[in-house]
């Protein structure tokens, strides 16, 4: 059983903003998966398994790595339940739409939680894609990759020390 919790976070832009970016990269990875696991299946019969979709998705994004694998895992788990409803009703789609907005979700590993504060980590490169296009290198080599972190303040008035799942709307 799940115990949700929700607050409001307390307007600030810059915070708004940096919220808003990473809803859009969440977007376009869920994009690029549903594109990419489409074309698959359209040209082998057989879908792309999540191990597969995860791998493709290393290093790409300008999220925690836990964040693109629960999209992954949210995008295996939408096309598991169409795949149960199609047995009953031929009218259920698989993702198809494009996304420009989407949740954020958050593993543990991906988010710290203090009394005072709610930091949610993030990844960025050091390559933009123009520069990773042009750069001859080993295709084997490590980005290098630095940490951030977007600090929210926590607001919960419930104890949020076991929170193992989280996802900003």
């Amino acid at each position: 059983m799940f115990v949700t919790h929700s607050f409001r976070i307390p307007y600030e832009k810059y915070l708004y903003e940096e919220l808003r970016i990473m809803q859009r990269e969440a977007a376009s990875v869920w994009n690029d998966i549903v594109r990419e696991a489409t074309s698959y299946y359209v040209s082998r019969k057989k879908w792309l398994s999540k191990a597969e979709i995860q791998s493709v998705r290393k290093q790409t994004y300008q999220l925690h790595s836990q964040t693109v694998q629960a999209i992954a895992d949210k995008y295996e788990a939408n096309r598991e339940t169409i795949r149960k409803l199609r047995k009953t009703d031929k009218k259920a789609k698989y993702p198809w739409r494009r996304k420009y907005y989407y949740c954020i979700p958050l593993k543990k590993a991906s988010m710290d939680i203090t009394q005072d504060t709610i930091s949610i980590k993030k990844a960025s490169y050091g390559f933009s894609l123009p520069e990773l296009l042009t750069k001859k290198k080993n295709w084997n080599e490590k980005f290098p990759k630095k940490n951030e972190a977007i600090l929210l303040p926590n607001l919960s008035e419930e104890p949020l020390d076991e929170c193992n799942y989280a996802e900003i709307v």
